[in-house]
C-alpha cells in the first residue's frame, strides 16, 4: 500500500507529460495536489494550515517533483510567497491573506529574481518611490511563475537611496502588465512571465517589510534546501525511468542502472539528513555544496536516461524526454554565480573515461 505522498507522486506522474505536451496550466494536477493538502503545508496552524515541520515539507516537495516538476515549481513559488507573508511585519496582511491562501481561494506567487540571480532586468529592475502614504512602482519583475493565474505577487523593489521594500502586489492594480508566458525548454506549462509595473500605486496595506538594506535576508529555514529537495525528487523519477528501460537490456546496462541507483540513494540520504536539521540554529547547511551535488547528479542521470531509453529520449511525448529537459532547468533555477561555477567545475573536472582501442 503506497503512502499518501507516494500515491500523489503516481497520480501527478500520469498527467505530467500530457500537460508538458500541451503547454497548458496543469489544472487537474493542481487539483490533485490540493486534495492531498498541498496548499496547507506551508501555512501555520494558527491560520488554518498544517504548518509542516521543515523536514516533512522537504519530503513533500520531493514527492511532488517526482511526479510533476511543473507542479513542484508552481507550489514552491507559491509557498515562497506565503512564507514571506508569514514572516512579514504586516499583521493585517497576514490575517487577510493567509486563511485565503490556505483554502486556495487566493493564489499567490513570487518574483524576486531581479534581486537574487537574474541579470535580465538590469536598470529596468523594479523601483519604488515613496509618495505620501503610498509607493509608486515602476520597472520589471523578470521571472514570475504562474503570474497569469495569480491574484498577487510577492516582490521586492529598490527604493533609490534608501534600500529595498517587500510588497504583496495585487495583479489587478492599474498599471500592472503581465506578458505572455515564456517559451521555455522545460516546465513551460508553469506559465512563467515577465511582469511590468507602470506607475503602479500601492498603499501601506500591501507593504510586507519596510525599507532595509536586504529585505530578503529573513527567510524560512526551508529555503536553503527547497531546490535540492525538488531536484532529488526529479532524480528519483529519472532513476525509475532508467530502471524501466534497463529491464531486459544488456548486463552492463543493468549494472549501470544499479550503480546509478546507489549514487542517487546516497545523495538523497545526505540531503534528507540535512533537512532533518533545518531549524536547528547550531546546524550549518552546506546549501551550495548540496545544490551542486544535485545538479551534477541530474545532468548525469539525464544523459543516462536518454542513452538507456534510446529513441524514447528523443520523442517529445515520452516521459524520458521531459525528464531530461527538466534536469536542465536546475542549471538556471535560483542558480547564483557560485552555484553555476561550481556546477561547471563538478561536471567538467572529472577524469575522462578510458578509451579502448577498437578495430576499424
Amino acid at each position: 500500500m503506497p503512502t499518501p505522498l507516494e500515491q500523489l507522486t503516481r497520480n501527478l506522474a500520469k498527467l505530467a507529460t500530457h500537460y508538458d505536451m500541451l503547454g497548458e496550466w496543469p489544472a487537474q494536477s493542481l487539483e490533485l495536489l490540493g486534495a492531498a493538502g498541498g496548499w496547507t503545508w506551508a501555512i501555520p496552524q494558527r491560520f488554518g494550515g498544517l504548518g509542516l515541520d521543515p523536514a516533512s515539507q522537504m519530503l513533500a516537495y520531493e514527492a511532488v517533483a517526482a511526479g510533476s516538476m511543473s507542479c513542484a515549481l508552481i507550489l514552491t513559488q507559491r509557498d515562497g510567497a506565503c512564507e514571506f507573508i508569514v514572516e512579514s511585519d504586516n499583521e493585517e496582511a497576514k490575517s487577510a491573506l493567509l486563511p485565503k491562501l490556505n483554502s486556495n481561494s487566493v493564489f499567490a506567487t513570487i518574483g524576486i529574481s531581479h534581486l537574487t540571480t537574474s541579470l535580465r532586468a538590469g536598470s529596468s529592475a523594479l523601483t519604488a518611490v515613496r509618495e505620501d502614504d503610498h509607493y509608486i512602482l515602476n520597472g520589471c519583475i523578470p521571472w514570475v511563475t504562474g503570474a497569469v493565474n495569480s491574484d498577487c505577487i510577492v516582490t521586492a523593489a529598490l527604493e533609490p537611496g534608501v534600500g529595498q521594500i517587500l510588497v504583496c502586489l495585487p495583479v489587478s492594480l492599474e498599471g500592472v502588465q503581465i506578458d505572455a508566458p515564456m517559451k521555455l525548454m522545460a516546465v513551460e506549462n508553469a506559465l512563467t512571465s515577465e511582469v511590468h509595473c507602470r506607475n503602479v500605486r500601492i498603499s501601506r496595506e500591501h507593504l510586507l517589510r519596510k525599507s532595509a538594506a536586504d529585505v530578503l535576508k529573513r527567510r524560512s529555514p526551508v529555503k536553503s534546501l527547497v531546490v535540492a529537495a525538488t531536484g532529488i525528487g526529479l532524480a528519483g523519477a529519472l532513476i525509475r525511468d532508467i530502471q524501466v528501460h534497463a529491464v531486459g537490456a544488456d548486463s552492463k546496462i543493468r549494472e549501470f542502472a544499479e550503480e546509478a541507483g546507489v549514487r542517487y540513494a546516497a545523495t538523497r540520504e545526505r540531503i534528507m539528513g540535512f533537512a532533518a536539521e533545518l531549524g536547528n540554529e547550531n546546524s550549518e547547511i552546506p546549501k551550495t555544496e548540496l545544490r551542486v551535488a544535485v545538479n551534477d547528479l541530474l545532468l548525469r542521470l539525464a544523459i543516462a536516461a536518454t542513452t538507456v531509453g534510446k529513441g524514447s529520449g528523443f520523442i517529445r511525448q515520452r516521459d524520458t524526454q521531459r525528464l531530461a529537459r527538466e534536469a536542465m532547468f536546475f542549471l538556471v533555477w535560483s542558480a547564483t554565480e557560485d552555484v553555476r561555477v561550481k556546477s561547471l567545475a563538478s561536471f567538467l573536472e572529472r577524469p575522462e573515461p578510458e578509451i579502448r582501442s577498437m578495430p576499424l
